[in-house]
């Protein structure tokens, strides 16, 4: 399904949101060669750089989640990589680590390389459905295989990087304020994740219902119902993970609609199939025109449009209402964001002198 313009705002206090976590890390070429007498003013320099990339990377990641071309997202993603690499240069270059300790910046070093890895290889990117419908659903299989085991592999480094700014601030007897808890930056990946797969086959559903493909419908259908049954198990496991459990619920409804589908227009779009298929059988026959095989052909194409008036009739309505809880998720999905990601204020004081 299509994205709306009515949707691009809240999507871009999505986007936001997710920037502040994604890249609260990243530091500014800012940090030049220099001898740090304490290890406060070398920490603080993070801090402060950090929230400089924060800003300078905003504007570039919002059309990643907007932007429905793929080229378009490959071009931001692009312009990211070229700054993060650009931050990574410098930083081997200029900045010397305290007292020749290098820790930190080598292990901020490597999780900037993930993060250029995964705009590389596109686990980052959740909106390209036109895309992934036009491949086998075997295919688009090991896509989403390929997406969370890099999405994995993404968060264990930051991890990594956590681990290590903790055990730098130790050795030197101070700490880095950080978010304690659940980390809700791949929390929201992973919710987000489910969302995108429910519509890259659903997108795959419509392909074959504009297309007429009995057998690719019903295959999708399938893949639906496989996938709406992950989906109440990841949900369930994620009840307790936050108190605010809305984007949970609204994952829930939204698979639950998805897959209610097959219930109301699956016979009716077999029916208008099969009497597709007949009309097609009966014009392309030699059969001579007599008054008999007229009304019989009349007859045959009376019952086609009725049955593929009933079935669109059904159709239209559902996807009326799809739009509906699809532009509502993403509200969901936002609010979450924004009531649950405390991440603004994290540099407030950054290093806590013990």
């Amino acid at each position: 399904m299509k994205k709306s313009t009515s949707t691009n705002s809240t999507k871009r206090t999505f986007v936001r949101l997710i920037c502040t976590t994604l890249f609260v890390s990243l530091l500014s070429t800012s940090i030049h060669s220099q001898d740090y007498r304490y290890i406060s003013a070398y920490m603080n320099d993070f801090g402060k750089n950090e929230m400089f990339i924060n800003k300078s990377l905003m504007d570039y990641s919002v059309s990643i989640v907007e932007k429905q071309m793929a080229s378009r997202s490959k071009a931001t993603a692009g312009k990211i990589i070229e700054k993060l690499e650009s931050i990574n240069i410098n930083l081997r270059t200029n900045n010397k680590g305290f007292e020749n300790n290098t820790s930190l910046r080598d292990s901020f070093i490597r999780m900037n390389q993930k993060t250029i890895e995964s705009l590389l290889n596109g686990s980052l990117i959740l909106n390209d459905y036109d895309y992934q419908s036009t491949l086998t659903l075997e295919q688009i299989g090991e896509n989403f295989t390929r997406k969370e085991k890099d999405q994995n592999s993404y968060y264990q480094e930051l991890r990594n990087y956590d681990k290590s700014k903790k055990a730098f601030g130790h050795q030197y007897n101070v700490s880095l304020k950080t978010n304690n808890g659940k980390n809700v930056l791949e929390y929201n990946t992973v919710q987000n994740m489910m969302f995108y797969k429910t519509n890259v086959i659903d997108q795959k559903l419509t392909s074959a219902i504009t297309a007429r493909d009995k057998k690719g419908f019903f295959d999708c259908l399938n893949s639906l119902d496989v996938m709406h049954e992950a989906t109440l198990v990841r949900t369930t496991q994620f009840n307790e993970s936050f108190k605010d459990n809305t984007l949970n619920v609204a994952n829930i409804n939204y698979s639950n609609f998805i897959n209610g589908q097959k219930a109301k227009f699956a016979n009716l779009f077999n029916d208008y199939v099969d009497e597709y298929t007949a009309l097609q059988a009966l014009k392309n026959s030699n059969v001579q025109p007599t008054n008999e095989s007229v009304n019989y052909y009349n007859a045959v194409v009376r019952s086609y449009n009725t049955k593929k008036n009933a079935f669109y009739e059904v159709y239209n309505t559902i996807q009326s209402a799809k739009k509906v809880l699809y532009d509502s998720w993403f509200v969901s999905n936002s609010a979450f964001l924004k009531n649950n990601g405390e991440f603004e204020n994290i540099h407030d004081v950054y290093v806590i002198t013990k």
